[in-house]
C-alpha cells in the first residue's frame, strides 16, 4: 500500500489496516490515531512526528522505523517489534507492552511510563480505561487504584490480582478468572461479570450495583454489609462468606485475604483456614477460633478479648 492510499482511506473513515505492508513509506507528521495496524509491516517507515495515539500496533513490525517525536500515547505495542527503532522524544506514556515486545536496547520502558501487561505486573494507579485486554494474563498483578472503566477484559486471568479501589465500572469481565483476587472497595458498577469466577475473591465494601452476574461464581467470596450487590441476586444461594459480627464461618477458607479492621466479634470461625490472612486491627472479641489455622496470619492490633483459641494453630 502506498502512503497516499493509506491516508485517503483513513480520511474516509477506515481504521483497520491489519496486515498491511507499509514498509519504508514517508509518513512524517501524519495523523493515524486509533488506527488498527495489527501485524502490519512498518519496518524502516518514517513516522517522525506522526500521531499514533491509541493505535493498535500489536504484533506489528516497526524495526528500524523512525518514530522520533511521534505520539504513541496509549498505543498497544504488545508483541510488536521495535528493535532499532528511533524513539527520541517520542511520547509513549500509557502505551502497553508485554514480554514479547522487542524494544531498542537503550530504551527504558519504565522511564517512558509504559505499562507492562504480564503476570505480577506493577500497574497500581494505571489508566487502562477502555483498553482491550481480552485474554491477557495479569495473574498476581498489582492493579490497586487502576482505572479499568470500560475495559474489555473478556477471559482475562486476574487470579490473585490486587484490584483494591480499582475502577472497573462498565468493564466487560465475561469469563474472567478473578479467583482469590482482592476487589476490596473496587467499583464494579454496571460491569459484566457473566460466567466469571470470583471464587474466594475479596469483595469487602465493593460496589457491584447493576452488574451483570449471570452464572457468576461467588463461592467462598467474602463480603460485608457495605458490599453492594445488583438487585435480584439471591445472596443466600451464592456461597458468599459474610464478614460481620456473629458470622457463621466454620471451616471457611479465608487464607491470604485482607481482613484488616474487620468486625468479626462473636464469629464462628471453628476450623477455618486463616493462613497468611491479614487480621491486623480486626475485632475478634468472643470469636470461636477452635482448631482454626492461623499460620502466618497477621494479628497486629487485633482484639482477641474472650476469643476461644483451643487447638488453634498459631
Amino acid at each position: 500500500m502506498q502512503a497516499a492510499s493509506l491516508l485517503a482511506q483513513y480520511a474516509a473513515g477506515a481504521r483497520d489496516f491489519s496486515g498491511a505492508v507499509l514498509s519504508r513509506l514517508e509518513l512524517c507528521q501524519v495523523r493515524l490515531s486509533g488506527g488498527i495496524f495489527w501485524q502490519a509491516d512498518l519496518s524502516a517507515t518514517n513516522l517522525s512526528q506522526a500521531d499514533l495515539q491509541a493505535a493498535d500496533l500489536r504484533a506489528a513490525v516497526l524495526a528500524g522505523a523512525n518514530l522520533s517525536c511521534a505520539n504513541l500515547g496509549r498505543a498497544d505495542l504488545r508483541q510488536a517489534d521495535l528493535s532499532e527503532a528511533q524513539l527520541e522524544q517520542a511520547n509513549l506514556q500509557g502505551a502497553l507492552y508485554d514480554q514479547l515486545t522487542q524494544l531498542p536496547l537503550d530504551f527504558d520502558p519504565t522511564a517512558a511510563r509504559l505499562w507492562l501487561i504480564a503476570p505480577a505486573a506493577q500497574l497500581s494507579g494505571a489508566d487502562l480505561s477502555d483498553a482491550d485486554l481480552s485474554g491477557a494474563d495479569l495473574s498476581g498483578a498489582d492493579l490497586s487504584g487502576a482505572d479499568l472503566s470500560g475495559a474489555l477484559l473478556f477471559g482475562c486471568d486476574l487470579q490473585q490480582a490486587n484490584l483494591s479501589q480499582a475502577n472497573l465500572s462498565a468493564a466487560n469481565l465475561t469469563l474472567a478468572n478473578l479467583k482469590s483476587a482482592s476487589l476490596r472497595s473496587a467499583n464494579l458498577r454496571c460491569a459484566n461479570l457473566s460466567c466469571a469466577s470470583l471464587e474466594s475473591a475479596n469483595l469487602l465494601n465493593a460496589n457491584l450495583g447493576r452488574a451483570q452476574v449471570r452464572q457468576t461464581n461467588f463461592c467462598q467470596a467474602v463480603c460485608d454489609p457495605a458490599t453492594c450487590f445488583p438487585a435480584g441476586l439471591k445472596l443466600n444461594r451464592s456461597g458468599l462468606c459474610w464478614i460481620e459480627p456473629w458470622a457463621s464461618l466454620s471451616r471457611a477458607n479465608l487464607s491470604g485475604i485482607n481482613l484488616s479492621g474487620a468486625n468479626l466479634s462473636g464469629a464462628d470461625l471453628r476450623l477455618a483456614c486463616l493462613r497468611a490472612t491479614n487480621l491486623s486491627g480486626a475485632n475478634l472479641t468472643e470469636a470461636d477460633l477452635t482448631g482454626a489455622d492461623l499460620t502466618s496470619a497477621i494479628l497486629t492490633g487485633a482484639i482477641l478479648t474472650g476469643a476461644i483459641l483451643t487447638g488453634a494453630i498459631l
